[in-house]
């Protein structure tokens, strides 16, 4: 596979002279992907090629990349950017959170967190700023300081975004959740992680007012038909419970949502991080919920996060200590041996766990925001899931189509119900004809 761009494009001029530069710009990513999906030198592609037109070379091309869907997609289906490749790879570093600077706002002072943070971090620069909005107008954002985020930390009053309803896709059936926003950032390294191409902040947001938002009067969720009572939970910007033994955040949620049994909370997780969960004793309507998926994927794609294993004796601790659990395969990822290993997944969490305990499961598949496919290509050059067949949607996101999308589901939901017929299993970010089809509704 050959990663240099110039090459590949000096190449292509050289076969083709006749072709302006925007087409040699498409064509040059269609030969990197398929050299890189192929795992063969790039000049052979080039070499290959006997047509002339443009178009003919362009149609060859996208055959042999987009083998699967090339007869059954238009055009504007296959998104083919400029291709810039950068040295801005992931750093992998599974160490201790250890932030170099902590930027703070004056009001937060006197707040538990930050006295907390004071004590865990002594050596930190704690430096004071006006408010994080200034801050960042100051600091240019690129990939690289994303790469860096660990170092930073920000302690501030959250004022708008504590809670509202999940930002549902245009045109996919919703689910009815609210969130609860603990915080913004991540240390883990998804290569398909959204925030990677989202977040404009080199570092860690940790609010310090949590507990404002904590009362009936704020939190008043959407009643919810599918899964009884109304649904909260927290992990759309961050892992719910990776920095929990820093924030302490469990003790006034778990608090609360006891209190409040006719809503149900959810901690969406990766992490194991759960001995304040453990101490704190659980409810039946809070439920702790871990991303899960084929064990090779968590290899190649989750670096820096606990094994499936750890996450299913996590998911053992947490309803022995009083908890409701529940499981998300989101994203299922396409690969060689995918059948294999996404039973293999599901095995091991009935092995691990009685149905009994399990409030739901839910099913989505690789999907992203096609700017977010640039971003993995230069945090993430040895990635896998981009030399799937992934397509230009409506909403301008990159997914399976359609009919992949339902196999897969459809495969995943009749493993699950083999094992215990009476959990629920939805599909995340789907339209309505998907649903159907996958429940054999039509």
């Amino acid at each position: 596979m050959d990663s240099n761009i110039s090459l590949i494009s000096r190449n292509i001029q050289q076969k083709f002279p006749f072709f302006g530069i925007n087409k040699v710009r498409e064509l040059t990513r269609l030969v990197f992907e398929i050299s890189k999906k192929e795992n063969i030198n790039s000049v052979d592609v080039i070499n290959s090629i006997e047509e002339k037109s443009y178009e003919k070379v362009k149609e060859i091309l996208l055959k042999r990349r987009y083998p699967k869907t090339y007869s059954v997609s238009k055009k504007e289906n296959f998104y083919l950017p400029d291709l810039s490749l950068t040295n801005e790879q992931a750093k992998l570093v599974s160490e201790k959170f250890n932030p170099k600077n902590v930027y703070y706002t004056n009001e937060v002072t006197g707040s538990a967190l930050y006295k907390r943070i004071k004590n865990l971090y002594p050596d930190a620069n704690f430096v004071e700023i006006e408010s994080l909005k200034s801050f960042l107008k100051k600091e240019k954002f690129s990939v690289a300081k994303y790469n860096d985020r660990r170092e930073n930390l920000f302690l501030v009053n959250e004022k708008y975004d504590f809670f509202k309803p999940c930002p549902c896709t245009k045109n996919v059936r919703c689910c009815n959740y609210s969130i609860l926003n603990i915080g913004y950032g991540c240390l883990y390294e998804c290569s398909y992680c959204f925030l990677q191409g989202y977040q404009n902040v080199a570092g860690i947001i940790l609010p310090c007012n949590l507990p404002d938002f904590l009362n009936r009067e704020k939190i008043k969720p959407v009643d919810n038909k599918m899964f009884f009572l109304p649904r909260v939970g927290s992990g759309e910007f961050t892992d719910s419970l990776i920095f929990d033994d820093i924030t302490l955040f469990s003790n006034d949620i778990v608090k609360f949502f006891k209190e409040n049994k006719d809503i149900s909370f959810e901690f969406k997780t990766k992490s194991v991080n759960i001995d304040n969960l453990l101490k704190l004793g659980g409810s039946e309507n809070i439920v702790v919920s871990w991303s899960v998926n084929a064990q090779q994927m968590i290899k190649e794609n989750e670096h820096c996060t606990p094994s499936l294993k750890e996450r299913l004796q996590a998911a053992q601790k947490c309803i022995k200590a009083g908890y409701s659990v529940g499981f998300h395969f989101d994203p299922v990822i396409l690969y060689e041996d995918w059948k294999d290993g996404y039973k293999k997944t599901i095995e091991n969490i009935f092995d691990f766990i009685d149905g009994k305990y399990i409030k739901w499961i839910s099913i989505g598949s690789l999907r992203m925001v096609a700017n977010l496919k640039k971003v993995i290509e230069n945090r993430f050059s040895d990635n896998k899931i981009l030399d799937e067949e992934l397509l230009l949607s409506h909403d301008n996101k990159l997914r399976y189509d359609d009919n992949t999308r339902i196999k897969i589901y459809k495969y995943l939901v009749d493993l699950i119900k083999q094992h215990d017929s009476s959990v629920v299993v939805y599909l995340c970010m789907e339209n309505n004809d998907i649903w159907n089809k996958v429940y054999n509704k039509i």
